[in-house]
Order: structure tokens, then sequence, then C-alpha cells
């Protein structure tokens, strides 16, 4: 699990919000999401508005959480039909340890790892390291954050 670090936040927290630079590029990002989702909305979905589908998709999201052994079965099957591997875990603990697991099977130093929120809340990195294995980020405020020695400031915009 990745280590809340409230202090630290609290103090960095106050510092970001008196930094000119981090609120105009905050201001920046924020105006740029804006815009593009009201460019999305304007978009002429020909036979369902903007509503409609984010209604749909919310009844999508509430039946599959409601059904969700079923799903996870069936991507279990399809994945393990198609030559996959799946691996289930009950926590962040054994999701980790079966990861550094399969590493350490198959004598691996260096993981190259996509951006993922989830690797980051099971405090995936730190785990990787005290196995002796590097984790290397793809993306690219991902990596400069890692670089740094800090943990991400947002899932859309890493590094700020």
């Amino acid at each position: 699990m990745a280590k809340v670090k409230s202090a630290a936040f609290k103090k960095a927290s106050a510092r970001a919000v008196r930094d000119e630079g981090i609120q105009h590029a905050l201001t920046h990002v924020m105006d740029h999401f804006t815009e593009a989702r009201a460019e999305a909305i304007a978009i002429d979905y020909s036979d369902e508005s903007w509503e409609a589908m984010r209604t749909r998709a919310a009844a999508i999201k509430a039946h599959t959480i409601g059904n969700l052994d079923y799903y996870l079965d069936l991507a279990d099957r399809s994945v393990r039909r198609n030559g996959g591997h799946v691996h289930f875990a009950d926590d962040a603990a054994a999701a980790t340890q079966i990861v550094i697991d399969i590493a350490k099977r198959h004598g691996v130093k260096r993981a190259i790892k996509s951006k993922s929120m989830v690797s980051e809340e099971m405090g995936l990195n730190d785990a990787l390291e005290r196995a002796g294995i590097e984790p290397v980020e793809t993306d690219l405020g991902e990596y400069i954050i890692q670089l740094a020695g800090e943990t991400p400031f947002h899932i859309i915009a890493p590094a700020m």
C-alpha cells in the first residue's frame, strides 16, 4: 500500500497553493479539460444525446459491478483461452507478492511499467525496489516523477 504522508502532504499543499507556477499550470490544465469536455459534449452523436450516453454508461457500470463475479469469470476464461494467465489477489499485499514472485521466477532485474494508479496505490514500485527489481515508468509524466523520487500529482497530469 502506498504510504500516506499526511504531514508532508499538508506542507506540500500549502506550498503549492502559494506557488504561482503551479497555480498557472493547474489553471491551464483545468481550462484545457473544460474546453475539451465542452467540445465532446457539442459533437452531434446523431441518435443519442450526451446525457443519454452518460445515463447508459452509468447503468452499464452499475450492472457490471452488480454482476462482477460473472464478468471476472468471463474475462478469466477469455484470457486463458487466448493463452494468457490470470492471477486473483485478496488485497494489495497479495497482488504485490504475486508480481514479485513472477518477476523473481523469471529473473527480472528491471520491470517496465505502464501508467496505472493501481500499482501506485498498492506501492508496487517500493516493493519491486525492495526485491532488487528496478521499476521503470513508460509514461513521461510518471517517469519524471519517478526520477524526482516523488509520487504522482494527478492521474491525468502526474507531473505539474
